[in-house]
C-alpha cells in the first residue's frame, strides 16, 4: 500500500562515518617540537616565520570580549531613552 501513495515525508538516508584509527603521543609531539625549535640546521627564515606566527597569535588573543561591548551599548541606549522620555514629558 505504501508504494501507491506519494511519499510526502521521505525517510532520511543513513549517514556513514569513516573515522580512521589514530594514536596521539603528546610526549613525542613535544619532543619533536623542541628538536625543531633548537635544531641548529633550521634556517633563519623558518625561525623568523615561527616568530611572526607567535606574534600574530598574541595580537589575535587580545580582542575585546563581546559581552562587554553589548553591555556598553545597552547602557548608552537606556541613557538616551531616559533623556528622550524626560524631554517628551516636559
Amino acid at each position: 500500500m505504501g508504494n501507491f501513495l506519494p511519499n510526502f515525508f521521505p525517510t532520511p538516508k543513513r549517514r556513514e562515518f569513516n573515522i580512521g584509527n589514530r594514536y596521539y603521543d603528546p610526549e613525542k609531539e613535544r619532543m619533536e617540537q623542541l628538536k625543531k625549535k633548537y635544531d641548529p640546521k633550521t634556517p633563519e627564515e623558518e625561525r623568523l616565520a615561527e616568530a611572526k606566527a607567535r606574534i600574530s597569535e598574541a595580537f589575535q588573543r587580545k580582542e575585546q570580549p563581546k559581552g562587554l561591548l553589548t553591555t556598553r551599548k545597552l547602557i548608552i541606549f537606556l541613557c538616551v531613552l531616559v533623556v528622550l522620555l524626560v524631554w517628551i514629558l516636559n
